[in-house]
């Protein structure tokens, strides 16, 4: 900040004037460095999340905002972003304490960020159990096999793939991946890509055309398609959900793992407000504290849409 004053030429300020000056102009300097460097060193903590159409994500998560204020004795706040990356790389930054992503998220924030910390996941009925019955679906309309879009793509026809987000795991992740094994590259360049921003606007846009493809979760498929035209092509294995994950720059990660795991009132508040933000979590009847293999496999293979 340049600050300049005009004091003219004809007279010199005079020096009790001048002095005064310069220990207001200290002041003010001062006092705003200071304010700032209060501002930067704050104690308060931020729980993040990812934001989705039609889903108040920042309420889903605020009973992990209220465990974590009574824990820790600090303010915390919530920070929503656009996208799985944003989130993702507010966790690389170190800017974000607790982070709920979806898998994808999960999968980079431990790729960028060895360190990051499993807390828990929602999983249903048996203990270790968090694959639940999310799963991916390729649907398609006009397009009866995979042999079929086969034919199409050596045709030369152009093919539309509705996905959700690029950031969606199974929206996008588990069903590009599919395509990439099922096509061969010159076949899956083919593909016109189209993120329609929602599991139901996938499913929409691809009614409103005579022959694509989509990506959705298969309890979207089976919950929203009305359109008989529109048929299933491959449905994944059950894919783990992303896990309530802990950042460890400014805490102490396992300890606050096993103090939500002693809180039964907690982690059951914490999984009906995730529910309320994640349709997926619908059936999940508890949290897991178990970290299961099955990330560790899908760090491994680092799968990718890229």
């Amino acid at each position: 900040m340049k600050i300049t004053f005009n004091v003219g030429r004809r007279k010199r300020c005079d020096q009790s004037i001048c002095q005064t000056l310069l220990a207001s102009i200290c002041f003010v300097l001062f006092s705003g460095q200071t304010a700032m460097a209060q501002t930067d060193n704050t104690d308060t903590l931020v729980v993040a999340t990812y934001a989705y159409p039609g889903l108040d994500r920042e309420n889903a998560v605020a009973p992990i905002q209220a465990w974590l204020a009574q824990e820790t004795q600090k303010p915390v706040s919530i920070r929503v972003a656009s996208s799985p990356t944003e989130l993702a790389s507010w966790a690389e930054q170190n800017i974000i304490d607790i982070a709920v992503p979806n898998l994808t998220a999960y999968l980079k924030i431990r790729q960028q960020n060895m360190g990051a910390h499993f807390i828990a996941v929602p999983k249903n009925y048996r203990p270790h159990v968090i694959k639940s019955q999310y799963q991916g679906s390729i649907i398609a309309k006009g397009i009866g096999s995979f042999n079929e879009l086969n034919r199409q793509l050596n045709k030369g026809n152009s093919v539309t793939v509705f996905a959700v987000f690029p950031d969606s795991t199974t929206g996008a992740l588990i069903g590009l991946s599919k395509l990439r094994h099922s096509l061969s590259e010159s076949q899956f360049k083919k593909l016109q890509l189209v993120y329609a921003g929602s599991h139901e606007q996938v499913i929409e846009q691809l009614s409103n055309h005579e022959f694509g493809i989509g990506i959705v979760a298969a309890s979207a498929y089976r919950r929203v398609n009305q359109d008989s035209r529109i048929t299933e092509l491959w449905r994944s294995s059950n894919v783990p959900f992303g896990p309530i994950t802990c950042i460890p720059k400014r805490l102490s990660c396992e300890a606050l793992k096993q103090a939500l795991a002693r809180n039964i009132s907690a982690n059951q508040q914490i999984l009906t407000g995730l529910k309320n933000g994640w349709p997926e979590f619908e059936h999940t009847d508890s949290l897991s504290f178990h970290e299961h293999k099955v990330y560790s496999d899908l760090l491994r293979e680092q799968l990718t849409t890229r």
